[in-house]
């Protein structure tokens, strides 16, 4: 590891030889465990939440060597939830993940809407929203250091589900995308933020709106140094003023509107920047530089680690901000819900899939609302077409949709695919649940037919991990003329960092039998590297690949045909693996689609 990555850990070394006395967050509610996708987070729930009642939520994103307890125990902010009643969720980063337990925020595996760290966080977020009534309009995330540059990925890629962001000693968007980089962003800065505030609005899409942000930085933090903090004001100042009209024309800018001077009784002062919108006058940034203070959590309990008991309460001063600025300017007011917050929720019937003729597709809301979508594989908008009765799709097509109920609730858009087989024959065969799964390049590394695993088991090895799908393709007719062949599958997880995955194909199967062997990972096929498919971008999606026609002739129509799937991953200490649903899953079997 290079020696700059030691700067970020120093204090971590001390901290780790209290972690075993460091006493929990006192709060009077409930501090649990769940999980997402294999993946633990904690949530504080207040002893006065009633369900039905919309209260508002906070996501805690801790730093590197944290933990969600520690986090919870130095910020305090369980003990704040329970005073003002909303719901806290606190992500956490397992070793197997990062091995210092940071975020991956100079990873560009991590730095897009529906891929990575954001979108698992996205996902615990609407899980926690689908178990518990959350005012959709006061969802927020903070974070400190790694946590902080995540808690600014997270507000680029959905704004349209966090409504305003804290970055305590964080850094601007992308302001490394290796992490060489990232060693020399935590001390010189990142790029030029104007250019990183033009890369966010974009990377916003069609949900570009102005995020709130408060910054806390320590004028004497020498892990992630001062200038971070200022870049992440002028980044958020390029993005909020082309995400305030579409423009380029200094609506908002780095330059403060107003600044204040404080001190803490017996601790530290500190200087407030204040930003504002000149078309509404409203603050929308503000930045609390701390005299003094280092790589820390400015005001938090000693409890924790990372934590400066003597600056500024940057838990209860994010909280304030963050309620004086909900989504769309509407809600329940600190820690109350008021009205309707739900958004809709939009299915699609039939759902897609393929079709061997013109389908005709309803869409319907759960509720009064108006839908818009997309034919065309495009983002829709409020400008878009407004459903108004069954569309009829005659060639293959991505339908895209979402709704607006009548308070104003927005629905996450969502997507179906429908292939239309102009040949007039298609059959969609699923793998072989008795037959598939892994097979690892050593008999220590394991084989499996209920996992089903591509990628390495770090520490520099690559291709540890190799799945074999098995499908019956006898059920093809004997004269049948295939005319394409297309693979799905559906991710289940992922760790690490995979970025494709290639095929090799065999007429029959691998090895002396069709059921799974450890020698399926070496042995011979028909033709080796044929296709590449795409990782899905997130759990539960898929993604397809056409195989070339060169391969058709090793479909087998008198009995088994199996794919192995490679990945190609880096060859780092980080454990990099894939892993899909099998055969056994009804919904997310892989796929073997074949046209004729």
């Amino acid at each position: 590891m290079k020696k700059m990555v030691y700067r970020w850990l120093v204090c971590a070394l001390m901290a780790a030889l209290f972690m075993s006395i460091m006493p929990a967050a006192q709060a009077a509610g409930s501090f649990t465990s769940q999980t997402y996708n294999s993946r633990t987070y904690k949530i504080y729930v207040p002893g006065g939440y009633q369900k039905g009642t919309a209260v508002p939520m906070i996501v805690m994103m801790h730093g590197c060597t944290q933990d969600p307890d520690q986090f919870a125990a130095g910020t305090q902010m369980n003990t704040l939830a329970e005073s003002k009643n909303f719901i806290v969720i606190y992500p956490d980063q397992p070793s197997s993940a990062n091995q210092n337990k940071c975020w991956n925020w100079y990873d560009p595996a991590h730095q897009s809407r529906g891929s990575g760290e954001p979108a698992l966080i996205a996902d615990m977020v609407n899980q926690v929203k689908s178990q518990y009534s959350i005012d959709s309009n006061r969802v927020y995330v903070a974070g400190l250091s790694a946590g902080a540059a995540m808690s600014v990925i997270l507000g680029v890629t959905y704004p349209d589900i966090f409504a305003a962001i804290n970055v305590s000693s964080g850094l601007e968007y992308k302001s490394a995308t290796t992490l060489t980089a990232a060693n020399t962003a935590m001390i010189n800065g990142g790029p030029d933020p104007v250019s990183q505030g033009n890369a966010a609005y974009s990377a916003m899409g069609s949900n570009k709106r102005i995020v709130p942000v408060i910054v806390f930085h320590g004028t004497s933090d020498y892990i992630v140094y001062p200038v971070n903090g200022n870049q992440v004001i002028t980044q958020w100042a390029q993005t909020n003023d082309m995400a305030s009209d579409g423009i380029d024309n200094n609506n908002i800018t780095d330059q403060p509107d107003s600044t204040q001077n404080g001190t803490v009784s017996g601790g530290r002062s500190y200087t407030v920047y204040n930003y504002k919108d000149s078309t509404t006058g409203n603050i929308v940034m503000q930045k609390y530089a701390v005299t003094s203070m280092g790589h820390a959590w400015s005001g938090g309990s000693s409890s924790g680690s990372y934590t400066d008991p003597q600056g500024p309460n940057a838990s209860q001063l994010s909280y304030d901000f963050f309620m004086a600025h909900p989504m769309n300017g509407t809600g329940g007011g600190n820690g109350g819900g008021g009205g309707d917050t739900t958004p809709p929720v939009t299915s699609a019937s039939p759902a897609g899939s393929t079709f061997n003729a013109p389908v005709t597709v309803t869409l319907s809301a759960n509720e009064s609302a108006t839908t818009y979508y997309t034919l065309d594989g495009s983002t829709p908008t409020t400008s878009s077409t407004i459903y108004s009765g069954p569309i009829t799709i005659n060639a293959s097509a991505t339908l895209k949709y979402f709704s607006v109920d009548t308070a104003g609730n927005v629905e996450t858009i969502r997507s179906q695919t429908y292939t239309i087989n102009s040949a007039g024959n298609s059959s969609t065969l699923a793998s072989i649940a008795a037959e598939d799964g892994f097979a690892g390049q050593l008999l220590a590394d394991g084989l499996s037919t209920t996992v089903h695993k591509i990628g390495d088991k770090g520490m520099t090895n690559v291709d540890t991990y190799r799945t074999i799908l098995s499908f019956d393709t006898s059920l093809l007719p004997s004269t049948a003329t295939i005319s394409s062949v297309k693979l799905r599958i559906y991710r289940k997880s992922l760790s690490g960092t995979v970025n494709s995955i290639s095929l090799d194909i065999k007429n029959g199967f691998f090895g002396s039998v069709s059921g799974l062997e450890q020698g399926d990972y070496g042995a011979a096929a028909s033709a080796t590297g044929i296709a590449t498919i795409a990782v899905p971008a997130s759990n539960n999606a898929y993604t397809e690949v056409s195989l070339p026609s060169s391969a058709f002739t090793y479909i087998n129509k008198t009995g088994r045909t199996q794919l192995r799937l490679k990945a190609s991953t880096p060859a780092d200490i980080t454990s990099d693996v894939l892993e899909i649903y099998g055969g056994e899953d009804s919904t997310y079997a892989p796929q073997l689609i074949v046209n004729y």
